[in-house]
C-alpha cells in the first residue's frame, strides 16, 4: 500500500506547501469509506446483489495472466478484446498476488493517484479551496458501485486524466495519451482538443511512444493486435444505445435471439449489420465535426477537457457496446472539467451520474432480467440511455454556443 501511504502523507501536509484543511480531510475520509465499501462488496465480505459477478472479469484477467506467464497468449480467445498493453497490467496484477487481489490493488492505486492529482490541481491558482474536481471523482464509486475497481477501465482513465492535467506540456501529454491509447484506444480522442500551438509537439511524442511501444509489444507477443479483427466482427450488445429499439421489441412484442459473443451479450436480429453501420457512421460524423472545428482553429479557447468529455460521450453513445464500467471514463473527464466548469456543468454531471447509477441498478443484479425482456429493466435502461444522450447534447450545445460567442 506504499502509494496510498505517500498519497496520505502528501495530503496531510508533507509537501513544500501546506494543503491540509477540513475539506481535504472530509474528501480523504469519504474516499477511504467509499473504497472500503467497494472492496468489501467486491470480495463479498458484505452483501451486494449478485456480488460474485462484480470481480468476475478479474478472475478472467488472472487466468489470462497465468497463461501469459507460461508463454501462452490469448490469440484465439474471443473473450480477449483488449489492446496488448493490457496484458502487462493483467500480468503485473497477477504477479503481485493472484485470486484478484493484485489486480484490485493496482486499480486502487490508480484510483488513489487520480484522486491525489485532482486535489493537487484544485490547490493551485484559481482552483484553490474549491475541490469540486476530487469530490466528483470520489463520488464515482457511489454511482458506479464496486465495478469501478472490478474492471480494467480505471487504468486508461488514469492516463487520460494525467494527460489533461498536463495539457500544456506536449511531452507529458503525448506520452500519457500514447500509453492510454495502447491500453484502451479512446484516449487518442483527447488529441483533437489540444490547441494548435502545442498539438504538433504532442503528436510527435504520442506517435513516437505509440509506435515504439507497439513494436516492443509485437516483438514480445506476435499477433498482439489481432483483437482488432474481433472488434470488426462484433455485433450490437444489448446494453448499447443502438440495441434499445430491439430490446423494446424483445420485451413488448416478440422475443429475439440473444447470444454471448466476443465477450458481450449481443442481440441477433434482422437489420443488425445496417444498424451497426449506421450508429458507427453517426459517431464518425459527430467526431468529424469537432475535428473540422480543430483544423479551422475554432477550438483554441475551448477547454480541452470539455472537448474531450464530449468526444468520449459520443464514442460511448455510438459504440456497439455500452458496459457500465465505461462510465469511469466520463467521471475522470468530468472531474478535470470541474477545474474550469462550463455552463450547465452541474446539470451535465447530474445526467451522467443518473445514467451511471441506473447502470449500477441494471448490472449485475438485474442483467438476466434485462436479457429475458422484463419490462421493469427495460425502463431502467431507457432512463440510463436517455440521461446519457441528454448529457451528450448539452455538451455539444455548450461547445457550439461558445463558438458562436467567440465569432
Amino acid at each position: 500500500m506504499w502509494s496510498l501511504q505517500i498519497l496520505l502523507m502528501k495530503l496531510m501536509g508533507c509537501t513544500n506547501r501546506p494543503i491540509l484543511n477540513s475539506k481535504i480531510i472530509g474528501l480523504v475520509v469519504t474516499w477511504l469509506l467509499t473504497r472500503l465499501w467497494v472492496l468489501l462488496a467486491g470480495f463479498q465480505v458484505i452483501k451486494y446483489p449478485n456480488g460474485p459477478s462484480l470481480f468476475a472479469d478479474v478472475r478472467l484477467y488472472d487466468w489470462w495472466a497465468a497463461n501469459i506467464q507460461d508463454g501462452h497468449f490469448p490469440i484465439n480467445d474471443p473473450m480477449w478484446q483488449y489492446p496488448p498493453l493490457a496484458a502487462l497490467i493483467f500480468l503485473l496484477g497477477y504477479l503481485i498476488a493472484p485470486s484478484t487481489i493484485g489486480f484490485v490493488f493496482l486499480a486502487l492505486a490508480a484510483d488513489a493517484l487520480i484522486f491525489y492529482y485532482l486535489i493537487e490541481s484544485s490547490n493551485t491558482g484559481a482552483h484553490q479551496s474549491q475541490y469540486l474536481a476530487p469530490a466528483i471523482w470520489v463520488s464515482a464509486a457511489i454511482f458506479m458501485g464496486p465495478i469501478i475497481l472490478g474492471r480494467f477501465d480505471v487504468f486508461p482513465t488514469f492516463f487520460a486524466v494525467s494527460a489533461l492535467l498536463f495539457a500544456n506540456n506536449p511531452k507529458i501529454f503525448g506520452i500519457n495519451l500514447a500509453i492510454g491509447a495502447i491500453l484502451k484506444v479512446w484516449p487518442v480522442l483527447l488529441l483533437v482538443g489540444q490547441p494548435n500551438a502545442v498539438v504538433r509537439k504532442s503528436l510527435t511524442w504520442f506517435t513516437s511512444i505509440f509506435v515504439g511501444l507497439s513494436l516492443a509489444l509485437t516483438f514480445w507477443w506476435p499477433n498482439s493486435f489481432t483483437f482488432l479483427d474481433g472488434q470488426r466482427s462484433r455485433g450490437i450488445q444489448i446494453e448499447s444505445v443502438a440495441a434499445l429499439p430491439y430490446m423494446f421489441w424483445h420485451s413488448l412484442i416478440s422475443p429475439l435471439q440473444i447470444e454471448f459473443r466476443f465477450g458481450a451479450v449481443e442481440v441477433l436480429a434482422s437489420g443488425i449489420n445496417f444498424v451497426s453501420f449506421l450508429i458507427t457512421a453517426i459517431g464518425l460524423i459527430l467526431m468529424a465535426q469537432v475535428f473540422i472545428w480543430r483544423i479551422r482553429g475554432q477550438l483554441e479557447n475551448i477547454p480541452i477537457a470539455q472537448t474531450a468529455l464530449y468526444l468520449v460521450a459520443v464514442a460511448i453513445v455510438t459504440s456497439r457496446v455500452f458496459s457500465p464500467q465505461y462510465m469511469v471514463w466520463l467521471f475522470g473527464l468530468l472531474a478535470v472539467c470541474a477545474l474550469n466548469p462550463p455552463k450547465e456543468f452541474l446539470k451535465i454531471f447530474g445526467l451522467i451520474a443518473t445514467s451511471t447509477l441506473f447502470g449500477q441498478f441494471l448490472y449485475p443484479a438485474l442483467y438476466n432480467s434485462y436479457m429475458n425482456g422484463e419490462v421493469f429493466t427495460l425502463l431502467i435502461q431507457l432512463v440510463r440511455i436517455s440521461a446519457l444522450l441528454a448529457a451528450t447534447f448539452y455538451l455539444w450545445r455548450n461547445i457550439k454556443n461558445q463558438l458562436l460567442e467567440i465569432n
